[in-house]
């Protein structure tokens, strides 16, 4: 990873890690977030994943989703120069091995 791609890496996990603290007391089952990213693609190959425990409601799933994918696109429109498409933002379920 280039030094100017490190940079932004760093720039994301630092906006991302603000959303997630604050999801998680404002959106029910909401549990962390992560990002995945193609270098040679950015910021089209962005992708962020919002995930929640597997017990909560499906309701509030898409209700999470609903209310994060702004806070996420503001949160990274500064890093990116514009609103990440809410295409490239998803929710999923935890998965827990057992």
């Amino acid at each position: 990873m280039r030094k100017t791609h490190q940079k932004i890496d760093k720039q994301i996990i630092k906006a991302l890690t603000a959303v997630c603290e604050d999801a998680k007391y404002e959106c029910e089952g909401f549990t962390w977030l992560t990002h995945e990213v193609d270098y040679q693609r950015f910021p089209q190959s962005l992708r962020v994943v919002l995930v929640f425990t597997q017990d909560t409601p499906e309701q509030a799933l898409l209700t999470g989703l609903q209310s994060l994918v702004p806070v996420v696109q503001a949160a990274l429109a500064p890093i990116i120069n514009h609103a990440l498409p809410a295409k490239q933002i998803e929710a999923r379920y935890e998965h827990t091995v057992q």
